[in-house]
């Protein structure tokens, strides 16, 4: 996956938090699973954009060879 698309799914799964908040007032499970469940996406859409920053440091930042 690109970074950049890795990026908007991640702004689109806090805009679902926030839209979860805004819209889902009634029903009180709905609202706490459509929580849950974007928290859990934007969660694991950081570590991906994490690491993928952390490896391409690492490709750049190599020891010389001996």
């Amino acid at each position: 996956m690109p970074l950049w698309l890795a990026v908007v799914l991640l702004a689109s799964a806090v805009i679902g938090i926030v839209l979860c908040r805004k819209y889902l007032r009634r029903s009180k499970t709905v609202r706490i699973l459509g929580i849950i469940i974007c928290a859990l996406l934007a969660l694991v859409f950081i570590l991906y954009i994490g690491l993928t920053l952390l490896f391409v440091d690492a490709v750049q930042n190599r020891p010389p060879a001996l």
